[in-house]
């Protein structure tokens, strides 16, 4: 009788545990739905790529005024609109092509060499994966822009640092033959010309390389005035650095330009943020001039792009196309 109870009891639990492991768990059910998630995300993500890959136009305007139509990916297309919204809407790239100033410089860092983690976190950012993804866009279309100075050098003492230079060639030749004493001296060896300069930059990083990241040359390049980048090298090693010679707080003062607000609105971005910012005497008669001058080119830059697609009117400028009225 005993025995047979046990049996009894052995059966129901072998009973149970079949009963159990017939039941559709909720592990068993997702493992049941996971090729189908994986076929639904698959299926999505070729209609992305597909969409992505999907070919659009662009129309650009030459030197002489002639249209052109570039044809290219949706994707590259919208690389390209990120890339130079920075540069030429939130940078002052437009600057050098529309106005005076020499040289405009952006700079963006890769993964690779490893620093630190707070350094490759920054690098995952949005500023610089961006520039990252478009430059290398851009050099499958450089070759369509031959008037474009336009150029990317690694830094010979910032592993890791990509460049990117826009050049005003004849400007450039202009601020370093009026300042060659300054670049003699601080180069210690002769200068023919500012050409001379730009010639050796095709093997040579230009500001880490030929300009041996000097502070007063590089911002005599930039436009920021040769008064003010000795000021401006004179407060770094004094420890009193200068201010800004620009207003940059958030309340509208008529007449003054306001720097560094960000704004989604490509027209506020480049009436906003466009205009250079860089540190000096705010009083002096450098200063006074050089606020005259960029202020009379943020509105050529601001007339420019008015009702014109943001791309399309950059890569006319690239291309080498200048309006011939500017207000």
């Amino acid at each position: 009788m005993e025995k047979d109870v046990r049996i009894k009891s052995v059966q129901q639990i072998d009973g149970e545990k079949t009963s159990i492991l017939g039941t559709n768990t909720p592990d068993t059910r997702l493992l049941k739905k996971t090729p189908i998630i994986c076929v639904i995300l698959a299926v999505v993500f070729f209609a992305w790529q597909c969409h992505e890959m999907q070919e659009t136009s662009l129309r650009f305007l030459d030197k002489d005024g002639v249209e052109h139509t570039l044809s290219l990916p949706l994707k590259d297309k919208k690389r390209l609109f990120c890339f130079m919204r920075i540069l030429f809407a939130e940078d002052n790239f437009a600057y050098t092509l529309l106005g005076s100033k020499p040289v405009s410089w952006g700079c963006y860092k890769n993964l690779l060499p490893f620093d630190d983690w707070s350094m490759f976190y920054d690098t995952l950012k949005t500023y610089h994966s961006t520039l990252r993804a478009g430059w290398k866009t851009w050099l499958k279309y450089r070759h369509l822009f031959p008037a474009a100075t336009l150029w990317a050098e690694n830094s010979e003492s910032h592993p890791g640092w990509i460049s990117i230079l826009l050049v005003n060639e004849e400007r450039f030749n202009q601020v370093v033959n009026n300042h060659k004493k300054d670049f003699q001296e601080l180069l210690n060896r002769e200068i023919v010309d500012g050409f001379q300069l730009l010639k050796e930059a095709k093997n040579r990083p230009l500001m880490s390389g030929i300009l041996k990241r000097h502070q007063v040359l590089m911002g005599i390049v930039l436009g920021y005035g040769r008064d003010n980048s000795w000021k401006f090298l004179k407060g770094i090693e004094t420890k009193h650095p200068l201010e800004c010679v620009w207003d940059e707080t958030n309340e509208r003062i008529p007449g003054v330009v306001q720097t560094r607000l960000s704004s989604n609105d490509i027209e506020a971005c480049l009436f906003l943020d466009s205009c250079p910012s860089f540190a000096g005497d705010p009083y002096s008669e450098e200063s006074i001039a050089l606020k005259a001058d960029y202020l009379l080119t943020k509105d050529k830059v601001v007339n420019y792009y008015k009702g014109k697609d943001f791309l399309e009117a950059t890569l006319s400028l690239l291309a080498g196309f200048r309006p011939s009225t500017q207000p």
